[in-house]
Parts: structure tokens; sequence; C-alpha cells
């Protein structure tokens, strides 16, 4: 195997070429320099070797994993990884048909993935830069899966959204709202980062 490291970040023409949504990613190619699948994110080095290996027989690639959901459609473990999948290629429009199959599946999130399918949806707007949509889908999943581990994440993720929409004031509010309901929050010191910045826009302003 030849392994080769792409800054990325750097190097848009290679970025834009392989469809890269975020950093990490690792494609795996066969000799002729054709895509047999991808990681996308973090993994442990033993779920990084065995996701390797498994790409290598043809298993839980994308090919596959569509193929097996073909033949088995009620299966929300399976339409969650062709989402993943579909994310870490830009394909962003197939991405969301898929996690609102594992909504419709699973809607009481049984299985698991309803939850992150539904933060993944709001994410989702983000990158299309619809915003609105986002803080809607944001609010949403509070009311869907307030006790979920991500509530919090969804609480912090509206004004950041809002920030990023260029509503400073609204963002700003909801920020300081947030520290006010969760002073312990391991968010905290992000939350004060961006609370700063966004003062700080306003005063060069």
């Amino acid at each position: 195997m030849i392994f080769v490291r792409v800054e990325a970040k750097k190097d848009t023409l290679i970025r834009d070429k392989y469809k890269i949504a975020g950093f990490p990613t690792v494609i795996l190619m066969n000799s002729s320099g054709d895509e047999i699948d991808r990681i996308y994110g973090y993994a442990p080095a033993e779920e990084f070797v065995a996701t390797i290996r498994d790409y290598l027989q043809g298993k839980n690639t994308l090919e596959d994993v569509t193929k097996r959901f073909e033949a088995d459609p009620k299966d929300a473990d399976l339409a969650f990884k062709l989402a993943e999948k579909y994310e870490g290629r830009q394909m962003y429009d197939e991405a969301g048909t898929y996690y609102q199959k594992v909504l419709e599946l699973d809607p009481q999130d049984e299985k698991g993935h309803s939850d992150d399918a539904l933060m993944s949806l709001a994410w989702l707007e983000i990158r299309k830069k619809d915003y609105t949509k986002a803080i809607d889908t944001f609010k949403y999943f509070l009311q869907k899966f307030p006790h979920s581990d991500m509530a919090q994440d969804a609480e912090v993720y509206i004004p950041y959204t809002y920030a990023r929409a260029g509503d400073t004031t609204q963002a700003l509010e909801l920020y300081q709202k947030f520290l006010i309901a969760h002073p312990d929050s391991p968010d905290t010191d992000w939350v004060r980062d961006n609370i700063s910045k966004l003062k700080g826009e306003g005063e060069g302003e």
C-alpha cells in the first residue's frame, strides 16, 4: 500500500476533486486510482484497521451497504450508514434522504441513531447555508429528543447558527442564556470565546 497525505485545507483542487466534506478524510483507492471507499472523521486504531480490511474485501463499502439496504429497506442501521457515507462525499441531498429515512424507520430511537440523524440533518442545512431551516431543525431536535446526550449541543448550535446567519444580537442573547442555564457545561469556554468574538465584531463595526 502507498500512503499519501494531502493538506486538503490548503490544496483546494484536491479537496474539490475528491469532494472532501471534512477533516480528517481517508480515501482508500485501488491500483487504478478508483475509490473503494472512505473513512470520514476520526476512528480508533483498531476500528480504523478493521474498516480498511473490510473495504479491501468489499464489505461495508457504499456499494455493499446500498445492496444490503435494497434487500432490507426497513433496516434503520443500514439507512444511517448510507447517510453517513453520502455526507462524507458532499452528497448532501442523498445524505438527507437517508437521515430522514432513519427517522421514519425508528421514530422512537430504539436503534440509537435517530437523534444522531436529526442532528445531522440540521448540520446539513448549515452546510447548504439554509440557516433558518437549520435553526428550526435544532429546535425540533430539542422537542423530539429533550433527554438526548446531544440536547445541550442542539441548544448551543442554535446561537452558533444565528451567528453564521449574521444575527449577532440573537446569537449573543442565546449564548448568554446558555451560560446561565448550563454554567458547568463542557461547552462553556467555547461559548464564552464565541461571545468575545461576536462582541469584537460588533465593536469593529
